[in-house]
């Protein structure tokens, strides 16, 4: 035990010697969560949220920030961006580079030189220690607004390319904050790719304000590479009359956590919470949502599925709390596992906690493998068993890469999905 906690106090000696490399750019608000990630220190898995994501992979490793940040030009940047239509903000190893992104960003206002003053950001809604650690260690506050009555015809397309080093984890962290006043339409999409081969240590934290009458519909895909690591924390606060839709894509990280926290805090919101992860070989990856109904009259639907290949591990916790106040509150969640391999393994946990009367809410779960019964049908017209498999694999996505309204996003989803089974034995 004295050895674990050995460790332990080494990776976050580690993260402070990174804290202090870079002193006089830390803000106060930046020193302040530092102490709250110190207070708390690693979870264990004692913590009930961390009961089966154990740490003990990030233990052993040695944590470095980027050496060099990498020089890349638009055509190199294009070989890893999406092929759309859209204002692209380019960010290298956690640095925002402004001569590759687009310098006409329509409506967006968009400030990269944030003063000390960081009373605009919301507190987080569930803090833990690696939401401190990003807040911490993120170089700069990226600070998006559209203003009241707009909307953004071509989406905000938040590139980041991380690199690794050969003897040790490059650590980059992304601090983002999005608001969209009163009667604005904005699609925001989060992209994060891996430069090389090698290990890399990304932190990553968006919040988002949405206004009364606003809409939002955001994208987020993960498409590093098997070696790298990945937490994430998004935070949406919404107001009256909004509607949000949400729909996250995992498909790379040796070892990813990702939280969305959702509060509705006005009536009549809609809210739509998607999100489809991939793990293959012995990758790990854990999914949670947290989600408060405050203001009655309010929709949210939640579909969130995971298919595990081989030896890999995925967790899924999901949280629906309806508030006292939260009258004729209609919230339904839903999450389907898909296991390949007689090794590969799933956790899930969806949660309701309600507190007010006169309300509509369901919440399920299903693991299972793939049907013996439909392999024998599709054989029996001919499809060869292991087209059978993909074709089921592909009908058992299908509910979440449907979502895309984009044609171009999707068939980048979809060619990302069969790029993971290239080479894997069904």
């Amino acid at each position: 035990m004295a050895g674990l906690l050995t460790k332990r106090e080494n990776i976050i000696h580690q993260w402070f010697k990174l804290f202090k490399s870079q002193d006089k750019m830390r803000s106060l608000y930046a020193q302040q969560h530092w102490k709250k990630f110190v207070d708390l220190g690693l979870p264990t898995c004692q913590y009930a949220s961390w009961k089966y994501t154990f740490l003990d992979i990030l233990l052993s490793q040695k944590f470095v920030l980027p050496i060099q940040i990498p020089k890349l030009s638009q055509d190199e940047i294009s070989k890893y961006a999406l092929s759309i239509d859209a204002i692209r903000l380019v960010f290298i190893d956690g640095h925002f580079e402004l001569k590759l992104s687009t310098s006409d960003t329509d409506l967006f206002v968009i400030e990269h030189n944030v003063n000390a003053d960081y009373s605009f950001l919301p507190e987080p809604i569930q803090p833990e220690a690696f939401l401190h650690l990003t807040e911490s260690l993120a170089e700069k506050i990226i600070h998006i607004r559209l203003k009241r009555d707009s909307i953004a015809m071509r989406p905000l397309y938040l590139l980041h390319i991380s690199s690794g080093q050969t003897d040790a984890i490059n650590t980059v962290h992304y601090r983002h904050h999005i608001e969209l006043e009163e009667n604005t339409n904005a699609n925001v999409i989060e992209h994060y790719v891996t430069l090389n081969t090698k290990s890399h240590f990304t932190g990553a934290r968006f919040t988002f304000k949405v206004a009364d009458h606003a809409c939002l519909n955001h994208i987020k895909l993960t498409f590093q590479e098997s070696n790298s690591y990945h937490f994430a924390h998004n935070d949406v606060v919404v107001s009256c009359n909004a509607k949000v839709n949400s729909s996250c894509f995992f498909l790379g990280s040796a070892f990813l956590r990702h939280n969305t926290s959702v509060q509705l805090n006005g009536e009549n919101t809609q809210l739509s919470l998607n999100s489809f992860a991939l793990p293959i070989n012995s990758e790990l990856a854990d999914i949670r949502t947290y989600l408060e109904h405050n203001k009655g009259y309010c929709q949210s639907r939640q579909v969130h599925k995971t298919i595990s290949c081989h030896q890999a591990h995925s967790v899924f916790n999901g949280h629906i709390k309806v508030g006292q106040y939260a009258l004729k509150t209609d919230s339904q969640m839903i999450n389907n596992n898909l296991l390949l391999g007689h090794l590969s393994e799933v956790n899930t946990k969806p949660q309701l906690e309600i507190y007010a009367d006169d309300v509509k809410c369901s919440h399920g779960a299903t693991v299972g493998c793939i049907d013996n019964e439909q392999i024998f049908y599709l054989r029996s017209r001919g499809i060869a068993e292991h087209a059978a498999k993909k074709m089921i694999i592909h009908a058992f996505s299908t509910d979440i890469t449907d979502i895309l309204d984009d044609e171009m996003i999707r068939k980048i989803v979809i060619a990302s999905i069969n790029k993971r089974f290239l080479g894997i034995k069904l």
